[in-house]
């Protein structure tokens, strides 16, 4: 028998110790949990939120003897007069179908694929020793080195990748502007998973890092922001050009534009200066481009004119005095 319950505390950890509190559990007993909120410290104590488990422990079942009398007492608790069966008089005739017609065939319900949200994503803690995983390992020695006050955990997902979280005082000094720093962490630390480990062998599953639950809440901005340029785009009639993006933040675009009606998206640019313009659906390929360029040129002349006025104003001053 499994019993299952759901705490809360400062931190993960504190949530987890409250859930055993809860459990009654001891220190040999094993204790599973599921983490379901990594919870934030917010700003000077403002927009808080506590960290949330999900504890489970396996119980013993009751004594057999214990199980019959349950059974015996549930069972003189039933009604002991039973509904008697229909007659085959009592039957309705069942209704004769004509002749040629076949009958029909139940069909198979075809089997739903369930889409996991990433923030429902259930995940399992993983302890490993040293050298066995090559991005843990590389995570925790580059926290040490650096001397930032935070703790790394790492995580195995439902959907097979590893996904390493970082809590502590100054884990948000490693996330960076709009998470520049954090992504370049992520790749060193899936370079890093490509070594071989203590064993020999190579895990080949992706690493995600995150900071503090900072991956969730750039996620929802983003979608916000796709949102609010599409409005825009709608609104006005012209194609909208978003700030440089790195893949994953421009594929979270590209995701939540493809529910609006009417707009679409497409990536320009190479390397670093990647952008996504949101433009409307009805538009050719060579009118999309003319129009950045016309919005590049436009804000170029805007300014350029802004500064010739400026001069003239100050040359003026000048004249008068």
């Amino acid at each position: 028998m499994i019993k299952e319950i759901t705490a809360v505390g400062k931190t993960v950890e504190e949530a987890k110790e409250n859930a055993k509190i809860a459990l009654a559990a001891g220190e040999l007993d094993d204790v599973n949990f599921d983490v379901l909120d990594m919870g934030t410290k917010g700003f000077l104590g403002f927009m808080a939120r506590p960290a949330k488990v999900r504890a489970y422990i396996e119980l013993p079942d009751p004594a057999p003897e214990r199980r019959r009398k349950e059974k015996k007492a549930r069972d003189g608790e039933r009604p002991e007069a039973r509904r008697e069966e229909r007659k085959k008089g009592d039957r309705r005739p069942e209704k004769k179908k004509p002749e040629g017609e076949k009958a029909e065939k139940p069909r198979a319900e075809k089997p739903r694929t369930e889409v996991i949200p990433e923030e429902q994503l259930k995940m399992e803690r993983r302890l490993v020793e040293a050298g066995e995983d090559m991005s843990y390992d590389f995570v925790k020695t580059l926290l040490s080195d650096l001397g930032v006050s935070a703790e790394a955990e790492l995580y195995s997902c439902e959907d097979g990748t590893r996904r390493i979280t970082i809590v502590g005082d100054d884990a948000a000094v490693l996330i960076g502007h709009h998470g520049d720093t954090l992504d370049a962490l992520q790749y060193l630390a899936n370079l890093a998973s490509a070594r071989k480990n203590a064993k020999g062998e190579r895990d080949k599953s992706r690493v995600t890092i995150d900071i503090e639950g900072y991956r969730k809440k750039r996620e929802e901005t983003l979608r916000a922001l796709a949102r609010r340029m599409a409005a825009k785009a709608l609104r006005n009639k012209r194609s909208v050009m978003l700030e440089p993006m790195s893949a994953y933040e421009r594929r979270i675009i590209h995701s939540e534009i493809q529910g609006i009606e009417g707009v679409s998206t497409n990536s320009v640019g190479s390397d670093n200066n990647r952008k996504i313009v949101i433009f409307l659906t009805d538009k050719k390929p060579t009118e999309l481009f003319e129009e950045s360029e016309e919005q590049t040129v436009a804000t170029s002349e805007a300014a350029t004119v802004e500064a010739e006025e400026a001069l003239v104003a100050e040359n003026a001053e000048c004249a008068e005095v």
